[in-house]
């Protein structure tokens, strides 16, 4: 199999025409479709849907163009590693969206100061996305989240910390301090959409007891989510680790649930050895590490020890 006729089925597909594709890789259009036909007569299979415009791939083509950015990820690591052992190029990382505003900018200052050749482009999105992404090798890495009880293979993953929730009231609200679950039903949510890990636990936590999560406002991002719950608009899942130091402290109140405590574990995922770029990985994975172990909660309900806090969005 010739890697040049595999880097011309993918600009094809990721351009959506044989002509952007031959702008892309300094070529003429003849010399895109030969290749792309000659990968074709290689493999066995139609890989484009030529009555489409712009370009698709078929059936058979979408599943071989995911092998092939592995492929092309693969011989682009061979070549940095055989050319040198400090990392430098690209990086491509995901973030899952229950942490990326919290550790984001750390992120990229952290690679930044130890591998400065390394171009970083970091990309929040839903954890689920995220690990397709690393699979189809559109992503190198990414930072996950996922329930305690569900553990992902440690061959591919390695577990970072814990995040835990709670559920964060208006002053003036009703609820008492301390309530169980079944309290929650009727409750209006300003609560991110779905996709979210903590909302899931929610959801099913309710269900079992017959009630659905009315949601009065869907939104990601910890400012909106603090302005609606502060202002009476509902109540809302807030991490632990985001009470600290919000100008909407004194605003909201945590209500300890005592049969519920949702809780998410964060993992570095990867398709594989980075090579030099393990460094920068690594990096990463130190900087979720300490967001997550900074401010700790004892024994006990968290909500104990945070009982006046302000709250950050999941």
């Amino acid at each position: 199999m010739n890697l040049d006729d595999v880097r011309a089925f993918v600009a094809v597909v990721d351009t959506g025409s044989v002509g952007k594709a031959a702008r892309c890789l300094n070529l003429t259009q003849p010399a895109i479709s030969r290749r792309v036909q000659r990968l074709e007569e290689t493999l066995g299979i139609t890989l484009l849907d030529r009555e489409s415009k712009p370009a698709r791939a078929t059936r058979a083509g979408e599943s071989a163009y995911r092998r092939c950015i592995a492929l092309l990820r693969a011989a682009e690591a061979l070549a940095r590693d055989s050319r040198s052992t400090i990392a430098a190029g690209p990086l491509r990382v995901g973030l899952t969206l229950a942490l990326s505003e919290a550790v984001l900018a750390s992120a990229i200052e952290a690679v930044r100061d130890l591998c400065p050749a390394v171009s970083l482009r970091l990309v929040a999105d839903r954890s689920a996305v995220l690990r397709r992404q690393v699979a189809d090798g559109q992503l190198d890495a990414a930072v996950v989240a996922e329930r305690p009880e569900r553990p992902l293979d440690t061959a591919h993953a390695t577990p970072l910390g814990t995040e835990r929730v709670l559920v964060v009231v208006p002053t003036d609200s009703p609820l008492p301090d301390r309530i169980a679950v079944a309290d929650l039903a009727g409750q209006r949510w300003v609560i991110n959409p779905d996709g979210c890990g903590f909302r899931a636990q929610l959801d099913r936590a309710l269900a079992d007891r017959g009630a659905p999560v009315e949601v009065v406002a869907e939104t990601w991002g910890a400012g909106l989510q603090l302005a609606l719950i502060a202002r009476g608009i509902g109540i809302g899942l807030i991490p632990e680790r985001l009470l600290v130091g919000s100008s909407w402290r004194e605003s909201v109140r945590v209500v300890t649930v005592d049969d519920f405590a949702p809780a998410l574990t964060a993992w570095m995922v990867t398709g594989g050895p980075l090579g030099p770029f393990d460094t920068a990985i690594a990096a990463i994975a130190d900087t979720v590490r300490a967001f997550l172990a900074e401010d700790a909660v004892g024994e006990g309900h968290p909500g104990e020890q945070s009982r006046q806090a302000t709250v950050a969005g999941v």
